[in-house]
Protein backbone atom coordinates (compact mmCIF):
# COMPACT_ATOMS: atom_id res chain seq x y z
CA UNK A 1 0.00 0.00 0.00
CA UNK A 2 2.79 2.29 0.49
CA UNK A 3 4.18 1.61 -2.59
CA UNK A 4 1.31 2.15 -4.22
CA UNK A 5 0.96 6.05 -2.41
CA UNK A 6 4.56 6.27 -3.33
CA UNK A 7 3.48 5.81 -6.73
CA UNK A 8 1.10 7.57 -7.40
CA UNK A 9 2.44 10.44 -6.10
CA UNK A 10 5.51 10.66 -7.86
CA UNK A 11 3.55 9.85 -11.29
CA UNK A 12 1.73 12.44 -11.01
CA UNK A 13 2.73 15.71 -8.69
CA UNK A 14 -0.83 17.16 -9.17
CA UNK A 15 -1.72 14.96 -6.91
CA UNK A 16 -1.30 15.17 -3.33
CA UNK A 17 -2.97 11.29 -1.74
CA UNK A 18 -0.21 10.84 0.72
CA UNK A 19 -3.40 10.41 3.43
CA UNK A 20 -3.71 7.28 1.79
CA UNK A 21 -0.51 5.82 3.42
CA UNK A 22 -2.89 6.08 6.84
CA UNK A 23 -4.10 2.80 4.80
CA UNK A 24 -0.73 1.02 4.99
CA UNK A 25 -1.27 0.43 9.41
CA UNK A 26 -4.93 0.14 8.77
CA UNK A 27 -4.81 -3.32 6.62
CA UNK A 28 -1.78 -4.67 8.97
CA UNK A 29 -4.23 -4.61 12.05
CA UNK A 30 -6.92 -6.83 10.48
CA UNK A 31 -4.15 -9.71 10.25
CA UNK A 32 -0.72 -8.12 12.44
CA UNK A 33 -0.16 -7.70 15.57
CA UNK A 34 0.54 -4.22 17.35
CA UNK A 35 4.45 -4.38 17.33
CA UNK A 36 3.92 -4.72 13.23
CA UNK A 37 1.17 -2.58 12.80
CA UNK A 38 2.73 -0.08 15.02
CA UNK A 39 5.81 -0.24 12.52
CA UNK A 40 3.93 0.11 9.21
CA UNK A 41 2.30 3.32 11.04
CA UNK A 42 6.14 4.98 11.24
CA UNK A 43 6.72 4.02 7.62
CA UNK A 44 3.84 5.59 6.88
CA UNK A 45 4.70 8.75 8.78
CA UNK A 46 8.21 8.60 6.89
CA UNK A 47 6.64 7.98 3.92
CA UNK A 48 4.67 11.32 4.14
CA UNK A 49 7.67 13.17 5.16
CA UNK A 50 9.50 11.70 2.07
CA UNK A 51 6.91 12.57 -0.02
CA UNK A 52 5.97 15.90 1.32
CA UNK A 53 9.93 16.93 0.87
CA UNK A 54 9.82 15.39 -2.78
CA UNK A 55 6.85 17.20 -4.05
CA UNK A 56 7.42 20.97 -2.00
CA UNK A 57 4.40 20.46 0.03
CA UNK A 58 6.50 22.28 2.54
CA UNK A 59 6.00 25.20 0.82
CA UNK A 60 3.49 27.43 -0.17
CA UNK A 61 2.67 24.88 -3.41
CA UNK A 62 1.47 22.78 -0.91
CA UNK A 63 -0.36 24.67 1.40
CA UNK A 64 2.66 25.37 3.83
CA UNK A 65 4.11 23.90 6.66
CA UNK A 66 0.82 23.87 8.60
CA UNK A 67 -1.04 22.02 5.91
CA UNK A 68 1.39 19.45 5.72
CA UNK A 69 1.43 18.89 9.24
CA UNK A 70 -2.28 18.40 9.14
CA UNK A 71 -1.42 15.61 6.84
CA UNK A 72 1.17 14.16 8.54
CA UNK A 73 -0.81 14.31 11.67
CA UNK A 74 -4.06 12.74 9.91
CA UNK A 75 -1.15 9.63 8.62
CA UNK A 76 0.15 9.58 12.92
CA UNK A 77 -3.41 9.37 14.34
CA UNK A 78 -4.64 6.68 11.80
CA UNK A 79 -1.49 4.82 12.85
CA UNK A 80 -2.57 4.98 16.60
CA UNK A 81 -5.91 3.91 15.83
CA UNK A 82 -4.90 1.12 13.78
CA UNK A 83 -2.25 -0.12 16.54
CA UNK A 84 -5.59 -0.07 18.95
CA UNK A 85 -7.45 -2.23 17.17
CA UNK A 86 -4.76 -4.54 16.73
CA UNK A 87 -4.49 -5.05 19.82
CA UNK A 88 -8.34 -5.43 20.22
CA UNK A 89 -8.42 -8.37 17.45
CA UNK A 90 -5.38 -9.55 19.48
CA UNK A 91 -7.12 -10.10 22.62
CA UNK A 92 -10.23 -11.02 21.46
CA UNK A 93 -8.39 -13.90 19.10
CA UNK A 94 -6.54 -15.04 22.14
CA UNK A 95 -9.74 -15.24 24.20
CA UNK A 96 -11.34 -17.22 21.49
CA UNK A 97 -8.50 -19.81 21.40
CA UNK A 98 -8.71 -20.05 24.60
CA UNK A 99 -12.39 -20.67 25.43
CA UNK A 100 -12.42 -22.83 22.38
CA UNK A 101 -9.72 -25.05 23.68
CA UNK A 102 -11.29 -25.20 27.26
CA UNK A 103 -14.52 -26.19 25.58
CA UNK A 104 -12.80 -28.92 23.20
CA UNK A 105 -10.85 -30.46 26.27
CA UNK A 106 -14.35 -30.55 28.45
CA UNK A 107 -16.15 -32.16 25.17
CA UNK A 108 -13.48 -34.66 24.83
CA UNK A 109 -13.86 -35.25 28.67
CA UNK A 110 -16.98 -36.11 28.00
CA UNK A 111 -17.41 -38.02 24.41
CA UNK A 112 -14.68 -40.60 25.69
CA UNK A 113 -12.87 -42.49 22.83
CA UNK A 114 -14.72 -45.76 21.64
CA UNK A 115 -12.86 -48.57 21.65
CA UNK A 116 -12.02 -50.66 18.28
CA UNK A 117 -13.94 -53.66 20.01
CA UNK A 118 -16.73 -55.07 22.69
CA UNK A 119 -16.66 -58.31 22.25
CA UNK A 120 -17.14 -59.67 18.81
CA UNK A 121 -18.44 -56.19 17.56
CA UNK A 122 -16.15 -53.74 15.85
CA UNK A 123 -16.67 -50.28 16.68
CA UNK A 124 -15.82 -46.96 15.11
CA UNK A 125 -16.95 -43.55 15.82
CA UNK A 126 -16.30 -39.80 14.52
CA UNK A 127 -17.71 -36.62 15.66
CA UNK A 128 -17.81 -33.63 12.99
CA UNK A 129 -18.05 -30.02 14.14
CA UNK A 130 -20.25 -27.51 12.08
CA UNK A 131 -17.70 -24.65 13.16
CA UNK A 132 -13.92 -24.97 13.08
CA UNK A 133 -13.97 -22.15 15.83
CA UNK A 134 -16.07 -23.74 18.43
CA UNK A 135 -15.59 -27.52 18.11
CA UNK A 136 -18.27 -27.96 20.75
CA UNK A 137 -21.44 -29.40 20.68
CA UNK A 138 -24.44 -31.12 22.48
CA UNK A 139 -23.84 -34.59 20.47
CA UNK A 140 -23.18 -37.47 23.05
CA UNK A 141 -22.34 -41.55 22.51
CA UNK A 142 -20.96 -44.02 24.22
CA UNK A 143 -20.14 -47.96 24.30
CA UNK A 144 -20.46 -50.02 27.56
CA UNK A 145 -19.68 -53.68 28.18
CA UNK A 146 -23.02 -54.92 30.45
CA UNK A 147 -23.95 -58.04 31.89
CA UNK A 148 -26.38 -58.53 29.37
CA UNK A 149 -23.90 -57.39 26.32
CA UNK A 150 -22.61 -54.35 24.68
CA UNK A 151 -24.84 -51.53 25.05
CA UNK A 152 -24.35 -48.03 23.29
CA UNK A 153 -26.52 -44.72 23.36
CA UNK A 154 -26.34 -41.96 19.96
CA UNK A 155 -27.79 -38.84 21.21
CA UNK A 156 -28.52 -35.03 19.93
CA UNK A 157 -28.93 -32.56 22.90
CA UNK A 158 -30.89 -29.30 21.82
CA UNK A 159 -28.82 -26.43 20.82
CA UNK A 160 -25.34 -26.01 21.81
CA UNK A 161 -22.52 -24.32 23.65
CA UNK A 162 -21.48 -25.35 27.15
CA UNK A 163 -25.32 -25.54 28.34
CA UNK A 164 -25.44 -28.49 25.30
CA UNK A 165 -22.40 -29.82 26.79
CA UNK A 166 -23.48 -29.38 30.48
CA UNK A 167 -26.99 -31.99 29.32
CA UNK A 168 -24.63 -33.90 27.47
CA UNK A 169 -22.52 -34.79 30.67
CA UNK A 170 -25.60 -35.57 32.76
CA UNK A 171 -26.80 -37.88 30.61
CA UNK A 172 -24.08 -39.70 30.02
CA UNK A 173 -22.59 -39.61 33.15
CA UNK A 174 -26.74 -41.69 34.02
CA UNK A 175 -25.83 -43.81 31.13
CA UNK A 176 -22.65 -45.14 32.42
CA UNK A 177 -24.07 -45.89 35.88
CA UNK A 178 -27.13 -47.26 35.03
CA UNK A 179 -26.04 -48.90 31.85
CA UNK A 180 -24.68 -51.76 34.04
CA UNK A 181 -28.01 -52.12 36.27
CA UNK A 182 -30.76 -51.39 34.21
CA UNK A 183 -32.50 -54.97 32.94
CA UNK A 184 -33.87 -54.10 29.56
CA UNK A 185 -33.02 -51.03 27.21
CA UNK A 186 -36.30 -49.33 27.84
CA UNK A 187 -35.61 -49.63 31.56
CA UNK A 188 -32.09 -47.92 31.02
CA UNK A 189 -34.21 -44.91 28.56
CA UNK A 190 -36.84 -44.72 31.15
CA UNK A 191 -34.00 -43.49 34.12
CA UNK A 192 -32.39 -41.41 31.30
CA UNK A 193 -35.64 -39.34 30.93
CA UNK A 194 -35.61 -38.97 34.52
CA UNK A 195 -32.35 -37.43 34.50
CA UNK A 196 -32.41 -35.73 31.50
CA UNK A 197 -35.95 -33.89 33.24
CA UNK A 198 -33.88 -32.95 35.99
CA UNK A 199 -31.29 -31.09 34.23
CA UNK A 200 -33.27 -30.38 31.18
CA UNK A 201 -34.87 -26.72 30.78
CA UNK A 202 -38.22 -25.41 29.70
CA UNK A 203 -37.13 -25.60 26.05
CA UNK A 204 -34.54 -28.44 25.79
CA UNK A 205 -34.35 -31.95 25.21
CA UNK A 206 -32.16 -34.76 24.19
CA UNK A 207 -33.39 -37.40 21.19
CA UNK A 208 -31.41 -40.71 21.73
CA UNK A 209 -31.61 -44.14 20.51
CA UNK A 210 -30.14 -46.52 23.12
CA UNK A 211 -29.04 -49.99 22.03
CA UNK A 212 -28.08 -53.55 23.40
CA UNK A 213 -26.58 -56.13 21.38
CA UNK A 214 -26.62 -59.81 23.35
CA UNK A 215 -23.46 -61.52 24.31
CA UNK A 216 -23.01 -65.07 21.76
CA UNK A 217 -21.21 -66.49 18.91
CA UNK A 218 -20.46 -64.55 15.48
CA UNK A 219 -23.79 -66.32 14.06
CA UNK A 220 -25.93 -65.86 17.46
CA UNK A 221 -26.56 -61.72 17.92
CA UNK A 222 -29.57 -60.25 19.04
CA UNK A 223 -29.77 -56.62 18.67
CA UNK A 224 -32.57 -54.59 20.86
CA UNK A 225 -33.50 -51.31 20.29
CA UNK A 226 -35.45 -48.29 22.10
CA UNK A 227 -35.42 -44.63 20.17
CA UNK A 228 -36.89 -41.67 22.06
CA UNK A 229 -37.23 -39.18 18.75
CA UNK A 230 -33.93 -39.70 17.29
CA UNK A 231 -32.93 -40.64 13.66
CA UNK A 232 -33.38 -44.30 12.69
CA UNK A 233 -30.34 -46.02 12.56
CA UNK A 234 -29.63 -48.16 9.24
CA UNK A 235 -28.64 -51.69 8.78
CA UNK A 236 -26.51 -52.03 6.21
CA UNK A 237 -27.25 -55.97 5.44
CA UNK A 238 -26.11 -57.90 1.62
CA UNK A 239 -24.96 -54.22 0.48
CA UNK A 240 -28.50 -52.05 1.23
CA UNK A 241 -28.77 -50.11 3.90
CA UNK A 242 -32.67 -50.20 6.02
CA UNK A 243 -33.73 -47.74 8.70
CA UNK A 244 -34.29 -49.80 12.09
CA UNK A 245 -37.90 -48.04 12.24
CA UNK A 246 -39.77 -48.68 15.88
CA UNK A 247 -43.66 -49.09 15.93
CA UNK A 248 -44.11 -46.17 18.48
CA UNK A 249 -41.89 -42.75 18.50
CA UNK A 250 -41.50 -41.62 21.36
CA UNK A 251 -40.47 -38.24 22.38
CA UNK A 252 -37.37 -37.09 23.06
CA UNK A 253 -35.58 -37.80 27.03
CA UNK A 254 -36.74 -34.95 29.53
CA UNK A 255 -40.03 -35.19 27.61
CA UNK A 256 -40.66 -39.12 27.41
CA UNK A 257 -44.23 -40.29 27.49
CA UNK A 258 -45.59 -43.35 26.54
CA UNK A 259 -45.07 -47.20 26.04
CA UNK A 260 -42.52 -49.49 25.80
CA UNK A 261 -41.25 -49.14 21.77
CA UNK A 262 -38.69 -51.97 21.92
CA UNK A 263 -37.74 -53.69 18.68
CA UNK A 264 -35.20 -56.57 18.33
CA UNK A 265 -33.20 -57.83 15.09
CA UNK A 266 -31.20 -60.78 14.81
CA UNK A 267 -27.83 -59.73 13.15
CA UNK A 268 -26.34 -61.72 10.36
CA UNK A 269 -22.47 -61.81 10.33
CA UNK A 270 -20.99 -59.04 8.09
CA UNK A 271 -23.75 -56.75 9.39
CA UNK A 272 -22.67 -53.16 9.93
CA UNK A 273 -24.58 -50.97 11.53
CA UNK A 274 -24.73 -47.13 11.62
CA UNK A 275 -26.00 -44.94 14.72
CA UNK A 276 -26.05 -41.00 13.44
CA UNK A 277 -27.45 -37.59 14.89
CA UNK A 278 -29.33 -35.41 12.57
CA UNK A 279 -26.26 -33.24 11.44
CA UNK A 280 -26.02 -35.79 8.25
CA UNK A 281 -29.26 -36.40 7.63
CA UNK A 282 -30.22 -32.93 7.80
CA UNK A 283 -27.44 -31.75 5.37
CA UNK A 284 -27.78 -29.47 2.42
CA UNK A 285 -26.09 -28.99 -0.44
CA UNK A 286 -24.90 -25.01 -0.46
CA UNK A 287 -26.33 -24.53 -4.37
CA UNK A 288 -29.53 -26.97 -4.55
CA UNK A 289 -30.35 -26.53 -1.36
CA UNK A 290 -31.13 -30.65 -1.18
CA UNK A 291 -30.96 -32.69 1.64
CA UNK A 292 -27.95 -35.17 1.82
CA UNK A 293 -28.79 -38.50 0.18
CA UNK A 294 -28.34 -41.08 3.41
CA UNK A 295 -28.87 -44.09 1.88
CA UNK A 296 -27.31 -44.50 -0.92
CA UNK A 297 -24.49 -42.48 0.82
CA UNK A 298 -24.33 -44.78 3.46
CA UNK A 299 -24.41 -47.77 1.57
CA UNK A 300 -21.88 -46.49 -1.06
CA UNK A 301 -19.53 -46.08 1.93
CA UNK A 302 -20.32 -49.05 3.90
CA UNK A 303 -21.08 -51.95 1.77
CA UNK A 304 -18.19 -51.72 -0.40
CA UNK A 305 -17.89 -56.14 -0.07
CA UNK A 306 -14.99 -57.91 -1.67
CA UNK A 307 -15.76 -60.06 -5.00
CA UNK A 308 -15.12 -63.04 -2.55
CA UNK A 309 -18.73 -62.97 -0.16
CA UNK A 310 -16.44 -65.20 2.44
CA UNK A 311 -13.59 -62.52 2.68
CA UNK A 312 -15.72 -59.33 4.19
CA UNK A 313 -15.22 -55.74 3.37
CA UNK A 314 -12.75 -54.25 1.24
CA UNK A 315 -12.10 -51.65 3.84
CA UNK A 316 -12.42 -51.61 7.32
CA UNK A 317 -15.20 -49.92 9.42
CA UNK A 318 -12.76 -46.94 10.34
CA UNK A 319 -12.08 -46.65 6.72
CA UNK A 320 -16.39 -47.03 5.94
CA UNK A 321 -16.79 -44.24 8.84
CA UNK A 322 -14.22 -41.58 7.16
CA UNK A 323 -15.54 -42.19 3.56
CA UNK A 324 -18.83 -41.13 4.69
CA UNK A 325 -17.40 -38.18 6.55
CA UNK A 326 -16.08 -37.12 3.20
CA UNK A 327 -18.80 -37.36 1.23
CA UNK A 328 -20.76 -35.23 3.54
CA UNK A 329 -17.80 -32.50 3.61
CA UNK A 330 -18.26 -32.92 -0.03
CA UNK A 331 -21.96 -32.31 -0.50
CA UNK A 332 -21.69 -29.47 1.71
CA UNK A 333 -18.97 -27.98 0.26
CA UNK A 334 -17.38 -28.29 4.03
CA UNK A 335 -20.06 -25.95 4.98
CA UNK A 336 -22.35 -28.05 8.18
CA UNK A 337 -24.81 -26.71 9.61
CA UNK A 338 -25.27 -28.78 12.41
CA UNK A 339 -22.81 -31.18 14.02
CA UNK A 340 -22.36 -34.71 13.19
CA UNK A 341 -21.48 -37.69 15.15
CA UNK A 342 -21.13 -41.33 13.85
CA UNK A 343 -21.47 -44.62 15.35
CA UNK A 344 -20.74 -47.61 13.50
CA UNK A 345 -20.58 -51.00 14.60
CA UNK A 346 -19.77 -54.12 12.79
CA UNK A 347 -20.26 -58.14 12.99
CA UNK A 348 -17.38 -59.61 11.37
CA UNK A 349 -17.85 -62.65 8.72
CA UNK A 350 -15.19 -64.14 11.10
CA UNK A 351 -14.58 -63.76 14.61
CA UNK A 352 -11.45 -60.84 15.43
Amino acid sequence: MLLLVSGLTLANREWTVLELAVLSPMLAATFAGPPLTALYGVLAVLDGVLLGLHDDLFGQAGGGPTAQAVRLGGVALGGVLAVLASRYNTRRETKLQNVSRVAEVAQQSILTPVPPSSGTLRLAARYASATAEARIGGDLYEVLDTPWGTRLIIGDVRGKGLGAVRIASRVLGCFRLVARQAYTPFALLTALDVEAAVVCGLDDFVTAVVVQIDNGQVDDHRLTLVNAGHPDPLLVRDGHAHPLNVGIRLPPLGLLAGDDNTVGVTLQPGDRLLFYTDGISEARHPDTGQFFPLLPQVEAAFADLSPDPGAGYDHSLDDAVDDLARRVRAWTHATLSDDVALLAVELPRTPP
